[in-house]
Order: structure tokens, then C-alpha cells, then sequence
């Protein structure tokens, strides 16, 4: 689901819309702000919305802003344009600076730290190499969330996967639904 946000920013700058997916958001919303907006103030227009743990983030400065699939962090106080967010970028903001990834597979876990901003595509890989799957089977699987018959699109964030007060998602890597038996 996208949602268009108001312009944030009024400082001349050139406008630009980006992604975002958030702790506490549901979906993906477009925001539409001036580059040489800060992340501050698309975050805090945004708080107001999503209330509870990521006001909470933003207005002690504890939200973490990052590009999708990178750990690199931007402080709050950055513009977007300086910390590279242009249009279509998609952009992640969350409390946690790593997200406790756990993936079971036939009776074995793994687990790794990755940003919130990481996809469940990502995840998927990692985990299809980890457990040494061939790639004929590993097309055969997808990840669920533990306990659940949820199985978020590969390119959602595995930050808006946590739940509140808690830095980590798990996942089991299950079959796809088959077909069986003969076709007349």
C-alpha cells in the first residue's frame, strides 16, 4: 500500500519523492519533500502518525536512517540530499540499528545481525546459501514468519517485520505450495 505525504521542507531545494518503509508503518509511502530537507523533519511529520516507539526514536535523536539494503546510518541532522536519498530512492527508518535475523530449515536455525533496512529477498539468499540448497529447490521455498502463515514480499524491509520492543524477526524457509498427483 503507497501513501502520498505532503511536501516536507521549505527551504529551496529541488523536489523529490522517495520510498519509505518504517518501524510501526504499515506499507510503503511516497514522500514527497525538498532536498535540502532534513531527515528530521520528514520523520517528525511522520511521527505523528505512527506514534508510540518511533515518536518516541525520533525525538530522543535514536531513529536510525538508512538506504535499503545498506547499514550505512545518516544523522538526523543531515539534508536528504547529503545523505543521498534522490527520487525513487527507498529509504528505512527504524530504532534498532541491526535486526537479529533467524531462519529455520529442517530442524536447524541460523542467525545473523543485518540493518532494517536488509529485504526479505536478501534474507532469503543468505539463507539459501547458508543452508547450502540448490538453486532448482531453493525456488520451490519461501520464507514465513515463525509461527504464521505470513509470507511478506521479497521487497519488503525486515525492519517493519519486528515487533514493538524487539530487534529481532524470525523466518522459516518453507515449501511453496505443490501441486500433486497425475492430470487427466
Amino acid at each position: 500500500m503507497t501513501n502520498e505525504k505532503k511536501v516536507v521542507g521549505n527551504k529551496k531545494g529541488r523536489e523529490i519523492s522517495f520510498f519509505l518503509q518504517a518501524e510501526g508503518l504499515d506499507g510503503i509511502r511516497v514522500v514527497n519533500a525538498q532536498s535540502t530537507a532534513k531527515l528530521k523533519d520528514f520523520l517528525a511529520d511522520l511521527s505523528g502518525e505512527v506514534g508510540g516507539n518511533f515518536a518516541a526514536a525520533v525525538n530522543s535523536g535514536q531513529m536510525v536512517v538508512t538506504l535499503e539494503d545498506e547499514g550505512n546510518e545518516f544523522s538526523l541532522a543531515s539534508t536528504l540530499e547529503h545523505a543521498g536519498i534522490r527520487d525513487r530512492s527507498r529509504v528505512h527508518a527504524h530504532r534498532c540499528r541491526k535486526v537479529k535475523v533467524t531462519v529455520n530449515f529442517n530442524g536447524e536455525a541460523i542467525s545473523d545481525d543485518m540493518p532494517p533496512s536488509t529485504r526479505v529477498e536478501k534474507v532469503k539468499k543468505w539463507s539459501i546459501k547458508e543452508f547450502d540448497i540448490d538453486k532448482v529447490e531453493a525456488t520451490e521455498h519461501a520464507l514465513q514468519l515463525c509461527g504464521t502463515a505470513d509470507r511478506p514480499d521479497e521487497d519488503t524491509h525486515i525492519g517493519t517485520l519486528t515487533t514493538t520492543g524487539s530487534c529481532s524477526v524470525c523466518f522459516d524457509l518453507v515449501p511453496k505450495v505443490r501441486v500433486e498427483g497425475a492430470l487427466n
